[in-house]
C-alpha cells in the first residue's frame, strides 16, 4: 500500500506538499499539483480519511437523523442527502431517532461523539427549548421539515396548512360538498397541520366540518384501508377524501377496487404525496406535492454555508405543487 512518502518522492516534493495539497492548504504552482495528482494516480494512493480529520480538525463527516429507514420518504431523504454530500465531498452518517425523544437524542450524541461537522435533523421530538439549546453548542445543524422560533435559518420548512387546503379546495371546486379526511396520527405535527388546513378549506366554504367525516390513519398502506372503509361505511352520502400520505393512499384505493366503487366516479381522491406515488395508483391520484427531495437538498445547502461561515437567509420554506391526476376529476 503506497504511503504519502512514496508519494512525495515520485512528484519530487516534500511530505509536508503533499499533504497540504490533499488538504487544500495554501497556494502552489499548477505543475507541482498536477505532479502530486500524477504520482497519486500512478501510486493508487488515496488519503486516509481518519489522518486527515486529525490533520484538519474536520471529520468530514455529516451526520443524518430521521425518524426510521423504512418508507419511501426517508429513503428519498437519505438518497437526496447523500447526492449533495458526495458533492461537497463529505460523508454521510446516519441515525434513527426511533419515534422518540431518547432515541433522537442519543443519535445527536452519537453524531457528536463521531466528531461529525454538522447535522441535519428530522427531529420531530426534540422539544425547542432543547433544539435552541443544542444551537449553541458550536457543530452547525439543519432542520427539516420543523420551524423553531429563534432558529429559523436553520430551518427548512413546508406550510402543511395551505398545502392541504389548497388540496380540499380542489375538491371542492369540482362541486364536492361532503368531503373525508384520512387523517395520519394525531401524535404527528405535519399531520395535525394537515388536518388543519382540511379544516379551514371546509370552513371558509361553509361546508361541513365532522369528526365522522375524519378517521385516523397512522401513514400506512393498512391503516389507509381500514380508513376508506370506516369513512364510506359511515358516510353514504360522502363524494371525495383528502388523504394524508400516499402509502394511506394507497390503502383507499385498493379498498374502493375490492369493493367495485370507481374513483372518481363514485369518490374522487386527492392526497399528500412526496415521492411521486401517486402517478403510479389506478388511476393516477390527484396530490399536493410536498418536495421532500428539494428540501433535503437545500438543507444540505444551508449547513455547508454554516460549516463555512457563509451567509445565509432568515428562513427557508419551500412551496407546494397542486397535481391534478385522474381521481379527481371526471372526463
Amino acid at each position: 500500500m503506497a504511503r504519502i512518502k512514496d508519494v512525495a518522492e515520485l512528484a519530487g516534493v516534500n511530505r509536508s506538499t503533499v499533504s497540504r495539497i490533499i488538504n487544500g492548504e495554501g497556494k502552489f504552482r499548477a505543475d507541482t499539483v498536477r505532479k502530486v495528482e500524477a504520482a497519486m494516480a500512478e501510486l493508487d494512493y488515496r488519503p486516509s480519511a481518519i489522518a486527515r480529520s486529525l490533520a484538519t480538525s474536520s471529520s468530514n463527516m455529516i451526520g443524518l437523523l430521521v425518524t426510521y429507514y423504512t418508507g419511501g420518504f426517508f429513503g428519498e431523504m437519505m438518497d437526496q442527502v447523500q447526492a449533495e454530500l458526495d458533492l461537497n465531498k463529505k460523508f454521510l452518517i446516519t441515525a434513527q431517532g426511533h419515534q422518540t425523544e431518547a432515541g433522537e437524542r442519543e443519535a445527536i450524541q452519537r453524531f457528536n461523539d463521531l466528531r461529525c461537522d454538522g447535522y441535519v435533523l428530522n427531529s420531530r421530538h426534540l422539544s425547542d427549548d432543547e433544539l435552541r439549546e443544542l444551537a449553541k453548542k458550536p457543530t452547525p445543524f439543519v432542520l427539516v421539515d420543523r420551524l423553531v422560533e429563534g432558529l429559523e435559518s436553520r430551518c427548512v420548512t413546508f406550510d402543511h396548512v395551505e398545502a392541504a387546503k389548497a388540496a380540499v379546495e380542489h375538491l371542492i371546486e369540482q362541486g364536492h360538498k361532503t368531503i373525508g379526511c384520512i387523517a395520519g396520527s394525531p401524535n404527528r405535527l405535519s399531520s395535525q397541520l394537515r388536518t388543519q388546513g382540511y379544516r379551514e378549506a371546509l370552513k371558509q366554504d361553509g361546508l361541513l366540518i365532522s369528526e365522522d367525516l375524519e378517521d385516523a390513519g397512522d401513514y400506512r398502506q393498512a391503516s389507509g384501508y381500514h380508513a376508506a372503509k370506516r369513512l364510506y361505511e359511515a358516510n353514504p352520502n360522502m363524494t371525495a377524501i383528502f388523504s394524508c400520505s400516499e402509502d394511506m393512499t394507497s390503502g383507499a384505493v385498493q379498498f374502493f377496487h375490492e369493493q367495485g366503487i370507481k374513483i372518481p366516479e363514485q369518490v374522487a381522491l386527492i392526497s399528500f404525496d412526496s415521492i411521486d406515488r401517486c402517478e403510479m395508483y389506478y388511476p393516477k391520484v390527484s396530490s399536493v406535492h410536498f418536495p421532500i427531495s428539494d428540501m433535503a437538498r437545500l438543507a444540505v445547502e444551508v449547513l455547508m454555508k454554516q460549516i463555512n461561515n457563509q451567509p445565509i437567509e432568515a428562513h427557508h420554506q419551500l412551496p407546494h405543487e397542486l397535481r391534478i391526476r385522474n381521481s379527481s376529476t371526471v372526463s
